[in-house]
């Protein structure tokens, strides 16, 4: 089980069934479906189970996940942030979503770095790279504030095409379109 990550603003620690009721909220908001995917979890019970299935099971297969974001100060609850490891890659890849009352605030940026950190000290992985769709500019941005760089395209299972980012001062290990 992974110790709570703590930045200046930010608490990053496991997501739990308790967090479903956010969770729930968060895969539901307009920027959520237009910039990531539209899950289709409508109740709580839906959204215990994605959590179950999703990050909850990746914690035990992979030994990593997405992460649940709140504010140090307060507590509140502003979105999620982790690492993916997808059939198609070879490697994990870093996502988040932060709730759009939070956008803006380089909140994405901050829990990434720290993600990013972990992935390497506490995990060591040895490379993590980002997905993302071309046209969502501001995940391009993250990716790049992380020292990432687009470097060709690669088609995920699920037939949707996304730009590939990684750090360029490692060895290509992931094939692209380019």
């Amino acid at each position: 089980m992974m110790q709570p990550l703590i930045t200046e603003r930010l608490t990053i620690r496991e997501l739990t069934p308790e967090d479903a009721p956010f969770y729930l909220k968060l895969l539901n908001e307009q920027p959520f479906i237009d910039g990531i995917h539209d899950k289709g979890v409508r109740s709580l019970e839906q959204a215990r189970q994605h959590l179950a299935d999703g990050p909850i099971a990746s914690y035990r297969v992979h030994g990593f996940g997405m992460y649940h974001l709140s504010l140090t100060r307060g507590g509140a609850p502003v979105g999620i942030a982790g690492l993916i490891k997808r059939e198609e890659l070879p490697w994990p890849d870093i996502g988040y979503a932060i709730s759009e009352a939070y956008f803006g605030l380089g909140l994405a940026t901050e829990a990434c770095r720290a993600v990013m950190s972990y992935a390497r000290e506490g995990l060591g992985l040895p490379v993590v790279v980002g997905v993302v769709s071309e046209h969502n500019l501001a995940s391009r941005r993250v990716l790049q504030k992380l020292g990432l760089e687009a470097d060709g395209s690669v088609e995920l299972n699920s037939g949707e095409r996304v730009v590939l980012y990684r750090n360029p001062s490692q060895p290509r290990q992931i094939p692209s379109d380019r």
